[in-house]
């Protein structure tokens, strides 16, 4: 048996639930839906990392989503890649890895507060729609806030306002953010939010500024745009450890990443993102554009005996929907291989969603897949979501069928 699957297998089988423990410190800078616990992935990759032989060891994270892996990987003194086609992903990707000084910091914050109390002309924003998510009062306030941010000449600060900016549009527009997908609030609710804006960007930027990077650590570089195509064209060299949480199907009918952000990104500056304006234009491009989203022939997964098993469950319209996904899923997971150093480490949280009420065997697909790559299978284990924002229940079927979501992960673990 392998040293690591040997050291995993020793812990309890409640012992990745990570029972009692949340996120603290710079983990909870932003607003991101389905991050990943911290702590696990400490764990995960303090047990791989003093495996390897290699002292200068190197991280890569093609969906690195909100970053947490790429945080993880600092403190471990681990130098990291992280990539995404979110734009709000990679930006507080980098807010929460780059290495602010604190006196900049701190003088930045003294120089926006004095703005905000003495700047009264400032262009009111605004976009498509923008009225039927704020109300006018907040439009008003966000927009002295944006104004203000504009006013910095640092950009790595800017970044770390525009992420505080998040925050407080997540806290005060008409979506209802109990689920990732855009929602109007009632009219009687709408009516009942208070524009606090100013007052509590001034705390969000007080509280996030205490958590920042302010020692020296190891890199982490933040690219924007699609991983796959990525790696293919950009990327040089290897990699000791690949730890990622890929997308568990296609973002419209699994988790909207880009809907969860694109209010944020409606609001901050295009020179401070790395992705064409275009891409902001519609609420969905983002989503549509991610793993899944576009239309695909069954080509690569025609033989892989677990998806088709599970293909002839579910109606022919889940069916196309379901092989878009695993096309690109197969592509991805044939990217991270090439890119993988020989004798390194791909570690894979997958879930396990349900189409039509059957559930979706991510974790047997993505097996099958990387064994017929030729990778080799060091570990698999279950852990239970136990702190999730996500509802029990997402939806009802046609006939009925109440659709439950996820509450539990594999973690996998290939060599090469």
């Amino acid at each position: 048996m392998n040293k690591i699957a040997e050291e995993i297998n020793k812990y309890p089988q409640d012992y990745w639930d990570f029972k009692g423990i949340t996120k603290s410190g710079i983990h909870n800078i932003g607003k991101y839906p389905a991050t990943m616990v911290p702590d696990m992935q400490y764990q995960l990759l303090s047990v791989i990392s003093k495996h390897l032989n290699n002292k200068n060891i190197s991280l890569l994270d093609p969906f690195c989503g909100s970053g947490t892996t790429l945080v993880i990987a600092q403190e471990l003194g681990i130098n990291s890649v992280g990539i995404d086609i979110n734009p709000y992903a990679t930006l507080l990707s980098f807010v929460k890895t780059h290495q602010y000084n604190r006196t900049d910091v701190c003088d930045a914050i003294s120089i926006i507060k004095n703005n905000l109390e003495q700047e009264s002309n400032f262009p009111i924003y605004d976009f498509v729609n923008i009225k039927k998510w704020f109300r006018d009062d907040i439009i008003k306030s966000l927009s002295q806030i944006r104004h203000c941010i504009l006013l910095e000449k640092n950009q790595d600060i800017r970044k770390f306002f525009w992420i505080c900016l998040s925050e407080v549009i997540f806290k005060f527009s008409n979506d209802r953010t109990s689920t990732f997908k855009l929602h109007v609030l009632p009219k009687e609710k709408i009516d009942l939010i208070e524009d606090r804006c100013i007052e509590y960007f001034i705390k969000i930027i007080n509280d996030n500024s205490k958590h920042l990077n302010y020692i020296n650590m190891t890199s982490s570089n933040i690219i924007y745009g699609d991983s796959s195509s990525i790696i293919n064209n950009k990327l040089k060299g290897e990699f000791d450890i690949i730890c990622t949480s890929p997308p568990y199907g296609d973002n419209p009918t699994t988790v909207t990443y880009g809907q969860a952000s694109i209010l944020f990104l409606k609001w901050i500056d295009s020179k401070d993102l790395y992705c064409s304006q275009e891409l902001l234009e519609k609420y969905t491009t983002i989503d549509k554009i991610s793993v899944g989203g576009e239309k695909r022939k069954i080509i690569n997964t025609k033989d892989i005996k677990s998806l088709q098993d599970f293909l002839g469950k579910i109606s022919l319209k889940k069916q196309a929907k379901v092989i878009n996904f695993f096309e690109d899923y197969y592509i991805s997971l044939k990217c991270m291989k090439k890119c993988l150093s020989k004798s390194g480490y791909l570690i894979m949280t997958v879930g396990n969603r349900s189409v039509d009420t059957v559930r979706q065997p991510l974790d047997n697909i993505t097996i099958e897949i990387a064994c017929k790559m030729g990778l080799q299978v060091v570990s698999k284990f279950n852990r239970n979501i136990l702190y999730k924002k996500t509802p029990l229940t997402l939806s009802m079927t046609e006939n009925e069928k109440v659709v439950k979501s996820i509450s539990e992960e594999t973690i996998l673990i290939f060599t090469k």
